[in-house]
């Protein structure tokens, strides 16, 4: 091994870090963009009508026409269509006309600043609730789902499985240079891995205008959405994705064809590894590294730790195919490969480390998550990974001392390869799932932003059967507004002579009276009603359907 390669060797992990600072600049959020708010907030009942809905969310999203949509009780579309920033990560749409009372639907289909799609709905009351038309309500649509998420999930894995191929294989080839025959494979390898990624980031570029939207397979060829598609941060960075590709081929033929001298092959090699981790920040620049806490840190760790995991995966499939061919692998080569792999793994873990504390954030979160359980099991594979890359370097260096035979190596590397593949699975996953900071903010933004309480009562007189609807809303402690919706077995509004209600703390607190008043026919409530303290409370409800028929119903209510 000439200076020149070795220190072409460092140039692959110092390069990557300044090259991808360029994507750095996104302010601090959570990965996947939340819904934590919105005005009306989720499940009131307001007075008369908006004039807007207003969505906030703890970060960007791209806005289209159809992003957020308004339906009034029968189902038809009452917003304008154009959705607008508001400021401090909220969105508004204006709504058209005067609106009648009754319960309106708010449903959101939008991308998130880590290029995810984020769907949801909710309702709120103007005047009093009442039916809505379900036919017409939008279903939270499941993006990973149907043939198109399929698909789509598939070109991912095979784009992250070419990528670790073509980085595996240009290292193998760059650092451990085989001489003679077996070096013909690397050269393979390279092509193979450069044409997989190819045909997969095309693939990921076709169907993601579906894939965000409808998820209907007819739309995959709507050139219109093939538009819109490129005008966003991940559909640019596919395209660069490809001119990268292109360029790199041209160099590869270019640098295959020529006899340069070392001055040349050592500009080749620079130029080389900037194409790679240009290609790495391709999807660092996408994906959970680009939007979150200190993105000007994850983007380039991003980077470092997939062009690590090329250099090691795709490395070890280098050697299994090697090994499988021919026994007369330059000993020299697996040594060097040895060094290289120790080195990815040292890489690999300090920036997992790293990203698992940033997209995680406590331990609690390892065992309550998808994403926190998905990441146990990729980090159990790496302790494998690491247990049987240990063993394989102690026959590396029984192997450089002539100590024992090379189909003894070729069974620990090819467990290596199989199951970093496996690794790489569980990887391609996790890019698709909510972070576990992400989804227990959901949680919390969720319980926090209502409390609702349903429950069935019978007076046991003449039309004494019926349900309520209870809403304490933002069901804080303080100022809460408390809403009560009564009706009958078939869904209507429901007009009794009164309904009372208490609230009694587990602490000892209470009963506290809860001055309702009727605001219309089967609604009763109150604004500002102070609730003291968060915890666990019991709401006494009260209902009289007649002079002499009432019943009182108990059930718990939880207070942040």
């Amino acid at each position: 091994m000439t200076v020149a390669v070795s220190r072409a060797h460092r140039w692959l992990v110092v390069l990557p870090a300044g090259l991808a600072l360029l994507a750095a600049g996104a302010s601090p959020a959570d990965a996947h963009a939340v819904l934590t708010g919105s005005t009306p907030a989720r499940g009131a009942v307001v007075a008369e009508a908006p004039q807007r809905v207003v969505l906030t969310f703890t970060e960007e999203i791209a806005l289209s026409a159809d992003a957020v949509r308004v339906l009034d009780p029968a189902g038809r579309r009452v917003d304008d269509a154009r959705p607008v920033e508001a400021g401090g990560g909220s969105y508004a749409v204006g709504l058209r006309g005067r609106l009648p009372g009754g319960t309106y639907t708010v449903a959101y289909q939008v991308v998130s600043a880590d290029s995810h799609p984020v769907a949801g709905a909710f309702t709120f009351a103007v005047g009093a609730p009442s039916a809505t038309s379900a036919g017409t309500v939008p279903a939270v649509r499941d993006p990973d789902s149907g043939p198109v998420g399929w698909a789509y999930a598939a070109a991912r894995f095979g784009a992250y499985a070419g990528m670790v191929l073509l980085t595996g294989a240009v290292c193998f080839l760059l650092v451990c240079r085989p001489r003679g025959r077996e070096s013909r494979l690397p050269h393979r390898l390279v092509t193979a891995g450069w044409a997989v990624l190819l045909a997969c980031t095309l693939a990921l570029l076709v169907l993601r205008g579906a894939y965000t939207g409808s998820g209907r397979v007819g739309d995959v060829v709507d050139v219109a959405a093939f538009g819109e598609v490129l005008g966003t941060k991940a559909g640019a960075l596919l395209a660069v994705r490809l001119g990268l590709l292109a360029t790199g081929a041209v160099m590869w033929i270019r640098w295959r064809r020529a006899a340069a001298p070392a001055g040349a092959a050592r500009a080749a090699l620079v130029a080389a590894l900037l194409l790679g981790s240009a290609l790495a920040w391709t999807w660092a620049g996408a994906e959970h590294a680009s939007a979150g806490l200190q993105t000007a840190v994850a983007v380039p760790v991003d980077v470092l730790h997939l062009l690590a995991a090329g250099a090691w995966i795709g490395g070890l499939c280098v050697l299994t195919t090697a090994l499988t061919r021919s026994d007369a692998v330059p000993t020299e080569a697996v040594a060097r490969f040895s060094r290289v792999a120790f080195a990815s793994v040292c890489v690999l873990v300090s920036t997992g480390i790293y990203q698992s504390w940033r997209q995680v954030g406590s331990l609690p979160a390892l065992t309550e998550t998808r994403f926190g359980l998905l990441l146990l099991a990729k980090s159990g594979g790496v302790s494998l990974l690491l247990c049987l890359g240990y063993a394989s370097r102690r026959w590396t260096a029984r192997l450089e001392h002539g100590q024992a035979p090379v189909r003894h190596l070729r069974r620990w590397v090819a467990m290596e390869a199989v199951l970093g593949v496996a690794v790489l699975a569980v990887t391609t996953v996790l890019t698709t799932t909510e972070p576990a900071r992400s989804e227990l903010s959901a949680a919390e933004a969720g319980t926090a932003a209502v409390v609702s309480v349903e429950a069935s009562f019978d007076s046991g007189g003449p039309g004494g059967r019926g349900k309520t609807d209870v809403v304490v809303d933002p069901g804080r402690a303080g100022a809460n507004a408390v809403h009560v919706t009564v009706t009958d077995p078939s869904g209507a509004l429901l007009d009794v002579p009164e309904v009372q209600a208490t609230l009694t703390s587990s602490a000892g607190i209470g009963p506290l009276p809860v001055p309702l008043r009727r605001a219309s026919e089967g609604h009763w409530t109150v604004s500002g009603f102070q609730v003291p303290t968060p915890g666990a409370w019991e709401l006494a409800l009260t209902v009289r359907t007649s002079d002499v028929d009432q019943i009182t119903l108990r059930r718990p209510l939880d207070v942040r």
